[in-house]
């Protein structure tokens, strides 16, 4: 049976509404695709610091600073692809300009030159030497003399581990990762384990070691590190600071630990006490 002409072209009429309204939903579209695909890409690259950086069991990047420099990144406008590199890479392409930023911790002199480094300073962390058993506290830094010294592979901690290399009355032994350097600190193979408080309260099991305590030894503040073998460094630099002050007084989050200066073990080396230089490192 025919449809009758009123309804066939009451059908046809709704469907050439649709057609133009899908029409119409895309060309409006195009502006924000085109948009999106303009914004410049920032390569970031991010280590394993949980809780700040870490990758998650998806494979993604993930952790409290790779947020905020997302939310920074787009902020100033730019698109970001997260590269996971192991420390030692994470200094290397940036010397080599493979990546245009990381997020990280200040104060490694081997970088100084190569790296510019953003005035906002959204994270302090707090370096430790953990210990168990009847293992005295530290009260000072001379302490660490005569000791065994567990630390992890790659990180600078600031300096420290290269002057601690050129003392001849500690011995180092070195290891890959924070559950790793708690199986040998519990394994008798060192008196302290060089480490940070929330990477290792981050690790899973470390409340399964008896007896496990940390004394201080310094504090580390963290900011965006960028390479300057990019053409765009600076520009980088600056508008990621004033992209972080606009997040702040928008959200009403007034952390900036630029100031005071990070405190240290009493005795600690005067020649490794810097506030915020121009250098990076774990």
């Amino acid at each position: 049976m025919a449809a009758s002409p009123s309804l066939s072209n009451g059908f046809g009429y709704r469907a050439h509404q649709r057609v133009r309204c899908v029409v119409l939903l895309m060309v409006l579209s195009i502006p924000a695709f085109v948009a999106a695909a303009e914004k410049p890409l920032l390569r970031i690259g991010y280590v394993e610091f949980p809780p700040y950086e870490y990758q998650n069991d998806a494979g993604e990047a993930a952790g409290s600073f790779i947020e905020l420099s997302q939310r920074v990144a787009e902020e100033a406008g730019y698109r970001v692809e997260f590269v996971y590199l192991p420390i030692s890479r994470i200094y290397l392409f940036l010397q080599q300009g493979r990546i245009d930023v990381w997020p990280g911790l200040t104060g490694i002199p081997m970088l100084e030159k190569q790296v510019i480094v953003s005035a906002s300073h959204p994270i302090r962390v707090e370096l430790a030497a953990w210990f168990l058993g009847d293992t005295p506290p530290l009260t000072q830094f001379d302490d660490l003399r005569g000791k065994r010294l567990i630390l992890i592979s790659g990180y600078t901690y600031g300096g420290l581990a290269k002057y601690l290399k050129g003392l001849d009355d500690v011995e180092l032994t070195y290891t890959t990762n924070h559950r790793s350097a708690l199986d040998m600190l519990q394994r008798d193979r060192g008196d302290y384990l060089l480490d940070y408080v929330e990477p290792i309260k981050s690790t899973p099991g470390h409340d399964s070691f008896k007896g496990l305590q940390h004394s201080f030894v310094r504090e580390r503040i963290a900011g965006w590190i960028f390479s300057r073998e990019r053409p765009d460094a600076v520009r980088y630099r600056d508008e990621f600071d004033a992209a972080y002050q606009r997040l702040r007084e928008r959200d009403g989050h007034s952390t900036d630990f630029s100031s005071p200066a990070p405190g240290t073990l009493p005795g600690f080396p005067e020649s490794l006490v810097r506030q915020a230089p121009a250098g990076v490192g774990e």
